[in-house]
């Protein structure tokens, strides 16, 4: 089995970067006061393509496979992937490690925008709405109809990994390109498939930091009006999931 520990480090640190750059320019967008406040969704779209091309690169330079996405994780699983990433061992090792990233990442990213988040929690002020704060920590439908928002999520993951293993198998591809190459990819599907979900894709970039949202409904100055909206938030881990377990085992066709 090849290095556990530098594997961990990799797609923890990978993940934080991804996170506080992908939901730190939805926190910039979305929150009332900020510099970006109200900018076009198209900044949101580059935004989030740029974090998974930065969270990528650094996790691949300093030698991980540098998925930072549990649904590209069972893929390469599934597919049997480079001597030791299709094992079954290495598997929570990037599960364990992508959740504690994402979830370290959007913490900082809250007290990166504490101030902000306060005042919309509280019903006296001018900015109130935990909406906006929701938004900045997990995805919603724009409309609720649950097998359409499951097709959403389920083919805009299944064409992110169909295009990280259909790059996989260029040899002859420099190994920097790679993440370049998905950030790219990431900026297309949210610029063309993130009308009706947001585009999570990912189910820890959804679930983990709406667990970090609804800690903060604990806090003493937070309303508690606005729910997590847990009913919702089974769609974005297990429709890409899905995604990757079909993806996946299609490439071994």
């Amino acid at each position: 089995m090849e290095n556990a520990g530098m594997h961990f480090f990799t797609e923890f640190l990978g993940s934080l970067i991804l996170i506080i750059l992908g939901n730190g320019v939805v926190a910039n967008v979305v929150l009332k006061n900020t510099k970006g406040y109200k900018s076009p969704f198209l900044m949101i779209a580059l935004g989030w393509g740029f974090a998974v091309a930065v969270g990528a690169t650094v996790a691949a330079a300093l030698g991980g496979k540098a998925h930072l996405n549990p649904a590209v994780t069972i893929a390469m699983v599934v597919n049997g992937w480079e001597s030791g990433v299709g094992s079954w061992g290495l598997f929570p090792i990037f599960i364990i490690a992508q959740f504690l990233g994402f979830f370290v990442g959007q913490i900082i990213v809250d007290l990166f925008y504490f101030d902000h988040i306060k005042k919309h929690f509280k019903k006296d002020s001018e900015d109130f709405g935990t909406k906006s704060v929701l938004a900045m920590h997990s995805t919603g439908p724009q409309t609720r109809t649950l097998w359409v928002n499951f097709f959403s999520e389920f083919i805009g993951t299944a064409l992110l990994v169909t295009f990280i293993l259909a790059i996989g198998k260029i040899g002859t591809l420099p190994t920097y390109l790679g993440p370049i190459f998905v950030g790219m990819v990431i900026m297309a599907i949210g610029c063309s498939l993130s009308g009706t979900t947001g585009y999570a894709i990912n189910p820890f970039r959804d679930l983990t930091p709406r667990i970090v949202y609804q800690l903060l409904t604990f806090l003493p100055f937070a309303n508690r009006e606005e729910s997590a909206d847990w009913q919702y938030s089974w769609i974005p881990v297990v429709a890409p999931m899905s995604a990757g377990i079909l993806v996946g085992a299609l490439f071994l066709i």
